[in-house]
């Protein structure tokens, strides 16, 4: 995740205004997607950035699964773990995970795939940590423009929508690296409400996506974000 990009997720304004969950959907999108996992009680899960950690908390108190949480920005772990002292959090990237091999039940990527340098190799991360069977949940933005090709980053926006890709590239790119896809959802009305959202406390919504780029405007629009969810799991093989 680059510098501008943490600085988002960090700005105390947007989080006094929108709290720390700053996705679309929020944890009732986080909860839908689960739903159709149907992870035993006590279910091992990481949630690869997890910023201060609220998704993990969740996912312990109301589902009741084994979770622990990852991220890169050493701000908001340390703002997480100041609300509760014993949430499992660490600081760590999806590309290099500190866990076993096969420890895993689920791993879960809310708006943080897309912020990897190198998409490969965390999706090789996420399937090395999983058992075999084991799910992986995506959430993230996606290009949905014409040519069905997400644009060079060179030519993105600096913001989580630097990475995003079209529906084509991620299912291509799961195929790849041993998944099954399982569940594609199209959420992209939950784009909408965030705007809304950022707009009343008096964020540009093309400021957040597009970051300080001139052309921030142009580049969004002509990727024509949408938002999904996924699941997959992990295929049988090596």
């Amino acid at each position: 995740m680059s510098d501008k990009v943490s600085c988002v997720y960090e700005n105390p304004v947007l989080r006094e205004a929108l709290g720390d969950i700053l996705r679309p959907g929020g944890l009732a999108l986080t909860d839908e997607a689960l739903a159709s996992c149907k992870l035993l009680p006590a279910a091992r899960v990481l949630d690869v950035g997890c910023g201060s950690g609220l998704t993990v908390a969740h996912l312990r108190s109301h589902h009741g699964l084994a979770a622990m949480g990852i991220d890169t920005s050493a701000q908001l772990l340390a703002s997480g773990r100041s609300r509760e002292p014993a949430l499992p959090l660490a600081l760590a990237q999806g590309e290099r995970l500190p866990i076993g091999d096969g420890a895993l039940d689920a791993v879960l990527a809310e708006c943080s795939l897309s912020l990897m340098a190198d998409v490969d190799a965390a999706l090789a991360e996420f399937r090395r940590v999983l058992k075999p069977g084991g799910r992986l949940v995506l959430a993230d933005l996606y290009t949905r423009a014409p040519d069905g090709h997400s644009q060079p980053r060179e030519r993105q926006p600096v913001s989580c929508l630097r990475g995003a890709l079209s529906k084509a590239e991620i299912t291509a790119k799961l195929a790849e690296q041993g998944f099954d896809l399982a569940i594609w959802q199209d959420r992209s009305d939950t784009l909408k409400v965030l705007a809304a959202r950022l707009i009343l406390a008096g964020v540009s919504p093309a400021q957040f996506w597009g970051g300080t780029c001139g052309d921030g405007v142009n580049a969004i629009a002509s990727l024509k974000p949408g938002y999904y969810w996924l699941i997959a799991s992990r295929g049988a093989g090596d």
